[in-house]
């Protein structure tokens, strides 16, 4: 869980941030990854059409100085999606230095923690997961029983360089540049983590857990062996959707199945021939998907097991 420092705006005092030239970002080398895959490159050209979308921190007309961030309600069992907007003033921004995975700096940034987000959107006792989701089709779910997981992400609504000059535009040590709000994931990693891959955010749900699961789920219901599926869910989901449910950025599982019906899960393949799920989750194929070392190799061949048992079943 990240330590952040705080700033009152009131106050003489201003977080402690190092002094560096002509950079216009304020951000702090502390460990951690160091880079920002490729991939987010392209994130600049969409940034401009996302300013309708629901994650949007915008300016309420006449409330000067605020901004505003819209949080989706739902799905929830028996209860109908509503959209509450939130107004932030600046005194109820926080200015905070805090540490961000997806490039290994800390970063001087306003907003809330995202405790605090959802304490103001009052949601029902019956919403108890938050899911994000991106531009690139990313969806990251976070159960909110998951208190260091919580803790650990801060809602930015603004970023600021080393003079305390803030924008809606938050400014990667790469220099990618996303747009506002941003959703920081504070807690250091020595190897993977799916906060380091997102691009830009598009909206932030809070739905009831089971009722979100559930409609996942609603492709393999004709399966008996579910045996893949907390796989699938730890692993999978962020980026992989299933039978039309779910995240968009990788293919969905059950479009083309057949290319991986001629090899064996764990097979070492020739050029020639489509990669092995084993060669695609560890690296050794080309393509976007990251390197995935911490799952093993009993647990590659469960989820192609049940893949297939899915795929026979919705071919059927």
């Amino acid at each position: 869980m990240p330590t952040p420092k705080t700033a009152s705006r009131s106050s003489s005092i201003r977080p402690s941030l190092p002094r560096l030239g002509a950079a216009r970002w304020a951000i702090r080398r502390r460990g951690g990854l160091a880079t920002v895959p490729a991939a987010l490159a392209g994130v600049t050209a969409v940034a401009a059409l996302l300013v309708t979308t629901a994650a949007h921190a915008g300016k309420p007309v006449g409330v000067p100085g605020a901004l505003s961030l819209t949080v989706e309600i739902g799905p929830l069992r028996n209860t109908a999606p509503t959209t509450r907007t939130l107004v932030f003033d600046q005194a109820a921004r926080k200015q905070v230095t805090w540490f961000d995975v997806q490039d290994g700096y800390e970063h001087n940034v306003r907003g809330l923690p995202l405790r605090d987000v959802i304490s103001r959107a009052k949601p029902p006792k019956s919403a108890d997961a938050v899911v994000f989701s991106y531009a690139d089709g990313m969806e990251i779910p976070l159960r909110l029983d998951q208190k260091d997981e919580v803790d650990s992400i801060f809602v930015a609504l603004e970023h600021g360089n080393v003079r305390d000059d803030f924008s809606t535009t938050y400014t990667l040590h790469n220099q990618t540049e996303l747009p506002c709000p941003k959703i920081l994931y504070g807690r250091k990693v020595t190897s993977f983590s799916i906060w380091i891959y997102p691009g830009a955010l598009t909206s932030i749900r809070l739905v009831n857990w089971k009722t979100y699961e559930t409609r996942l789920a609603q492709p393999t219901r004709r399966v008996p062996d579910s045996s893949g599926w907390p796989i699938y869910m730890r692993h999978c989901q962020s980026c992989h959707g299933i039978g039309g449910q779910g995240a968009k950025r990788g293919p969905d599982f059950l479009t083309d199945m057949g290319a991986y019906r001629r090899i064996p899960p764990l097979a070492v393949t020739d050029v020639s021939e489509h990669p092995s799920l084993h060669e695609k989750v560890k690296g050794f194929a080309e393509g976007q998907m990251p390197v995935l070392t911490q799952i093993s190799n009993a647990e590659i061949a469960t989820v192609w097991r049940w893949l297939h048992a899915i795929h026979n079943s919705a071919t059927k």
